[in-house]
């Protein structure tokens, strides 16, 4: 009885170990071997190039938010439209709202707010007309030209950008999953 006993102690510290390691193992098997893994990406988002920081200009009109930016020399239609969505998604956050703060960038010293096709409230969205923080993306060769929406982080960390091809919902699915696992802003 006595040997039985032994074997079955030891029978069960294996198993309690095997219990334990195998998930690991596995885990390590899915990831060197790539099977079972997903195809595609949680964003929609295009995700900037790693360790860009915007000019701290940038960062202080941020006020230590999470920073969404529009960039037009002259704003078109669809300057126009990427400015009102940005302000429309910024209005849609929610309990995120105030986590947000939405910039347009533009070279036009003088624009006449009547002929703007799209209502942009500009209590909501902060405009600068800084040239040198154009001049900065161009140096980073980031392609800014097609009206997409920037994405900044609180820290003036350069971190997806939206094309104007997206809708309004996989933006804002980016934007609700982003802040609700940050802890900064």
């Amino acid at each position: 009885m006595n040997i039985v006993n032994k074997i079955s102690k030891k029978w069960s510290f294996n198993a309690i170990w095997i219990i334990t390691l195998l998930p690991v193992v596995i885990a390590l098997a899915m990831a060197y071997s790539v099977i079972g893994m997903p195809n595609a990406t949680k964003n929609n988002g295009i995700l900037a190039p790693s360790g860009i920081h915007v000019p701290e200009t940038l960062t202080n009109i941020q006020q230590g938010k999470w920073g969404l930016l529009v960039i037009s020399e002259d704003c078109n239609s669809l300057c126009q439209q990427q400015v009102y969505r940005m302000q429309q998604l910024h209005k849609s956050m929610g309990k995120f709202y105030e986590r947000i703060q939405p910039i347009w960038l533009t070279t036009q010293n003088e624009f006449e707010t009547e002929n703007l096709t799209s209502y942009i409230d500009f209590t909501e969205v902060s405009v600068i007309h800084n040239n040198n923080i154009l001049s900065w993306f161009n140096k980073q060769a980031l392609s800014w030209q097609d009206q997409s929406v920037w994405l900044i982080d609180p820290t003036g960390t350069l971190v997806m950008r939206f094309p104007p091809e997206l809708t309004a919902r996989q933006v804002m699915s980016d934007l609700k999953w982003l802040l609700k696992i940050s802890r900064i802003g």
